[in-house]
């Protein structure tokens, strides 16, 4: 039986018997992955705390087969700023289902834990207004899973702002004014300020790409260019529709 250390943030957990733990994490080490943890819905556990979801903790598991099994678990976060604020656990679980549900066991990748933990500390912080954290979470996360949107030249002749208008998006990124009457594809009218929010969150580093804001309605055109990219990763999130309650308001 190995003993593997991991670090990272719960994603989901399920109940399973009567006191146990089945536990989706996003680890440093390994990417997803599923620890069973024995008792930990008991509050006198010692894995009661740091296995709720939200929890950012050190794991200490072993492998008795084809799953881990929980030995040690040490809570470094849980980010209760975000859990006792209605808005900001709708976003927040927004974050995490969408790794969840496009992100597959034993493939680690640094840069989606690395922005998670920094879009959380951002809701938590309140550095801006939550909508503006979630798009770029979401950009950024379109970019690290390799599906960018074109948004320095138009997609179809490639030329940029100074020499024709970007003013549609689709997909995949921005088409000039030209090639949006020829192109066969859906898309949205898309404003400046919202490409250059795309812009900016793109080429900033993870750090730096939730210091932005918008006008109210270079905010609805940015939301309706993030839900056609988010078509690219082909899931549906069942938190998508709260999203949209808040966002109608």
């Amino acid at each position: 039986m190995g003993v593997t250390k991991l670090r990272g943030i719960v994603l989901n957990e399920t109940k399973k018997g009567e006191a146990d733990k089945q536990l989706t994490l996003f680890t440093l080490e390994e990417g997803k992955a599923y620890v069973y943890a024995k008792g930990a819905r008991k509050l006198k556990s010692r894995y009661f705390s740091g296995s709720a979801q939200f929890d950012y903790s050190d794991f200490v598991v072993y492998s008795p087969g084809s799953f881990y099994s929980a030995t040690q678990i040490d809570k470094i976060a849980d980010f209760s700023g975000v859990l006792s604020d209605y808005d900001k656990l709708i976003y927040g679980n927004l974050f995490l289902e969408v790794i969840d549900k496009t992100t597959f066991p034993g493939e680690a990748n640094p840069e989606i834990l690395k922005l998670l933990l920094t879009a959380l500390r951002a809701l938590e912080q309140g550095i801006t207004d939550n909508f503006c954290i979630s798009q770029a979470f979401l950009f950024k996360y379109m970019q690290i899973c390799g599906y960018e949107p074109s948004v320095q030249n138009c997609y179809g002749c490639g030329a940029d702002n100074s020499g024709k208008v970007l003013t549609r998006y689709s997909a995949d990124g921005l088409l000039c004014t030209d090639c949006a009457v020829t192109a066969n594809t859906s898309g949205i009218n898309i404003n400046p300020a919202a490409i250059h929010a795309i812009n900016y969150i793109l080429n900033s580093e993870i750090r730096e790409a939730f210091s932005y804001k918008l006008d109210a309605e270079s905010k609805k055109i940015l939301k309706q260019a993030s839900d056609i990219s988010l078509g690219n990763l082909d899931v549906s999130l069942n938190s998508k529709k709260f999203i949209d309650e808040i966002c109608a308001e």
